[in-house]
């Protein structure tokens, strides 16, 4: 085994932070990710361009899985959730950890296919202990990476704190680094990146902390820096040209991504990108969607107290454009070609970093290029990919309150005035009265003293799905989605922005029931759900009283793959019905898409299992639904095959 941990072949300018802006000479596609995407082998995160999360293999099915038998495990030497599936390029296997047991983050691991997984190499990037105590303290949800990329030889990643690199594929020796992000204002990366023409395209993630969004272009072979544009701000840091054509009239004024927010509230106004990416390589649009708007507290993004509804309660001032929103820029020049504002003036932290599938439907009789959604606000949005023009009227397929519809003619959501959030009760009061109590009600709450009379309760309580990757299956026609069925009681306060400190100035206040798509209370926690965009609505549906959002692997075989935190097994779903075919206990949780590939004329699932941090003991008399009997703390790769 080899381990890299010092750097070579790396120039001083690149070091630099790659500075020097310069258009790429490449005009094609990358014309090796195209060749080896899908099939035998996993190049890429969702492996295909397209955002499927689906594998053409079909030699495992429907009618033999419950064959399914593991060939081989590797232990993955970390306490810690993998939220990054495996690539597999010819013979070798590549794995990216959150961090390692020997508290390395983001290293590169290399398997060889031949011999059951032995070591090739492994790779660990150099973190400074301070720089390593600045990511850790401005990341969102621990020491992550939700993804990596293999093109033209190398494997392209980036880490917590904040580079994007290049690696040999065969040796693991580092070519280039960069760094991206400020670590004093918290600035991290933690999603995916794509490689498209010869650039390797990034989100920048930090919501949370007043960052402001953006994506960065740079070149495959040098890390040069390309171009760089935010989600929001003036025109020409957005990517606005006379390439910008969006549909909604709403898009159309002067400066769409600035005179939408309060003063200068637009320079810590999120929309941070920690999500996926798909590329359309006809039209050379790529698509993504952005984070939650920041701070959460919407009075620091519009007139303070005031929120602008009309009678049907559609926003009309201080949308906040672009967090929260679906965005297609040019693939070649990173110019944006179109926006949907999906939560105008966010305020629930509906974060959208979700993927989006490009795919071609039949809608009332014609064929149509579209992108698709089950956003995280619930509902479930069919755009045509190349303008941004909802083709069908958006469905709710988890329960929402805070919204009822959505104007087709405006593009704007239908707000609902008791789930708007102010700081002051004095404000609320002039729009609503609702969740107002009195007096004698106060008195039976357990912290009458915490009572502001501005708590909010609304559902679906910061999400009804989180970033977990869906999967489009073409021979169905389903989306295959893990949703959640939650609610939430929360109030907004007043603060400063501090660089690198929290920034949401919120708490939640309560945790009110769960609720079914009805708005029924219920006992489900969430489900699997398959989801037909031309027919709007789910057509199946497993239902979870334990918690099981976990991401989703669909093949031409006729299977859907899930992990099962909720019992700590591995599951094949038939794909049309949602009859779970197999399961296979691994005593773990699941965070990283299951992925299918093809070595040696035998085709392969792998699951990685994961469970953060070391669970406790479990006693003799607890209940025996306790979920530390179903999982336990570390980390294990699983390949199976018939």
């Amino acid at each position: 085994m080899t381990t890299h941990s010092k750097w070579s072949k790396v120039s001083a300018s690149i070091l630099a932070a790659g500075v020097g802006i310069g258009m790429s000479s490449a005009v094609l596609a990358n014309d090796d990710v195209l060749s080896k995407q899908g099939g035998a082998n996993v190049v890429m995160p969702s492996i295909t361009y397209n955002g499927w999360n689906f594998s053409e293999l079909n030699d495992i099915n429907a009618g033999n899985v419950a064959g399914l038998r593991p060939v081989w495990t590797m232990q993955l030497d970390a306490y810690e959730q993998f939220e990054a599936s495996p690539l597999v390029v010819g013979d070798t296997m590549y794995i990216i950890s959150p961090i390692t047991a020997a508290g390395s983050d983001n290293a590169v691991t290399a398997l060889d296919l031949s011999k059951d997984g032995v070591i090739k190499w492994q790779f660990r990037p150099d973190i400074s202990e301070e720089m390593e105590e600045l990511a850790f303290a401005g990341a969102c949800c621990s020491d992550q990476t939700r993804g990596f990329h293999y093109a033209e030889g190398k494997i392209f990643m980036q880490t917590l704190d904040g580079r994007v690199m290049a690696l040999d594929a065969e040796s693991g020796e580092a070519l280039w680094q960069v760094r991206d992000t400020n670590l004093d204002i918290a600035e991290t990366l933690t999603g995916v990146g794509t490689v498209i023409h010869d650039l390797y395209i990034v989100g920048v993630a930090g919501g949370e902390y007043g960052v402001r969004g953006r994506v960065t272009a740079y070149n495959i072979d040098t890390g040069n820096l390309v171009w760089r544009y935010h989600n929001m701000g003036p025109n020409n840091e957005v990517g606005i040209t006379d390439r910008w054509k969006p549909h909604y009239e709403g898009d159309k004024i002067d400066n769409p991504a600035l005179a939408s927010w309060w003063g200068d509230s637009w320079r810590r106004g999120g929309g941070t990108v920690w999500g996926y990416f798909t590329w359309d390589e006809d039209a050379d649009i790529f698509h993504y969607a952005t984070g939650n708007c920041g701070p959460w507290n919407p009075d620091y993004r519009r007139e303070w107290g005031v929120i602008d509804l009309d009678s049907q309660g559609r926003l009309t001032s201080y949308a906040n454009n672009y967090c929260a929103s679906q965005m297609a820029r040019d693939g070649t020049t990173g110019e944006l070609v179109w926006a949907y504002n999906i939560v105008p003036q966010d305020q629930w932290d509906l974060d959208m970093p979700l993927i989006s599938p490009l795919v071609d439907l039949n809608i009332d009789g014609k064929m149509q290029k579209t992108t698709i959604k089950a956003a995280r606000n619930g509902w479930f949005y069919v755009w045509d990919r190349n303008t941004g023009e909802m083709l069908t009227e958006p469905w709710m397929f988890a329960y929402t309150d805070f919204m009822t519809g959505v104007d087709m003619s405006t593009g704007r959501p239908l707000y609902n005035i008791d789930d708007v959030l102010f700081t002051d009760v004095e404000d609320r009061l002039k729009y609503t009265q609702a969740d107002q109590l009195t007096d004698a009600q106060i008195a039976e709450l357990d912290d009458p003293d915490e009572y502001t009379g501005t708590e909010v309760t609304w559902c679906p309580g910061i999400f009804a799905r989180n970033w977990q990757n869906d999967a489009w299956s073409p021979d169905t026609g389903l989306l295959y989605t893990s949703t959640l069925t939650n609610c939430r009681t929360m109030i907004v306060f007043a603060g400063d922005y501090d660089p690198g400190k929290g920034y949401t100035l919120q708490r939640r206040a309560g945790r009110p029931p769960s609720r079914d798509v009805n708005g029924n209370e219920t006992d489900v926690v969430g489900a699997l759900e398959a989801n037909s965009p031309t027919l709007g609505k789910t057509v199946w549906s497993v239902k979870w009283t334990e918690s099981n959002n976990t991401p989703i692997l669909a093949t031409a075989g006729g299977l859907v793959f899930q992990g099962g935190t909720d019992q700590g097994v591995a599951r094949a779903f038939d794909a049309a019905t949602g009859e779970i075919l197999w399961t296979f206990r691994t005593g773990s949780e699941f965070y990283a898409s299951p992925i299918s590939y093809e070595y040696g004329g035998t085709q392969y699932i792998a699951f990685v299992a994961s469970t953060r941090g070391r669970l406790g003991a479990v006693a003799i008399d607890d209940a025996a639904d306790e979920p530390a009997r179903f999982a336990r703390g570390g980390a294990t790769l699983y390949v199976f095959a018939l």
